[in-house]
């Protein structure tokens, strides 16, 4: 595959991993009686690293891919 197309890729899955932290955390904070910004910062990341991690791996390596597509398409013409 093209690497612009693969960089894309690992872009759109670090977001779709981002979401998924956001959307574990609303339900977390759904139950809560009150809720605040810190009770939603709290809990964003006392439901766990592992995916923000993986956005952020996820994130360098569509960065890289999309950099290197863009300099191999400079260098063919």
């Amino acid at each position: 595959m093209e690497d612009k197309i693969v960089g894309s890729l690992f872009l759109l899955i670090a977001a779709i991993f981002i979401s998924t932290q956001y959307i574990v955390t609303a339900i977390l904070v759904s139950n809560l009686t009150y809720v605040s910004k810190e009770a939603f910062y709290h809990s964003f990341f006392d439901s766990g690293y592992l995916l923000i991690l993986f956005s952020l791996i996820f994130f360098i390596v569509g960065i890289l891919f999309l950099v290197r597509g863009f300099t191999h398409h400079r260098m063919n013409e």
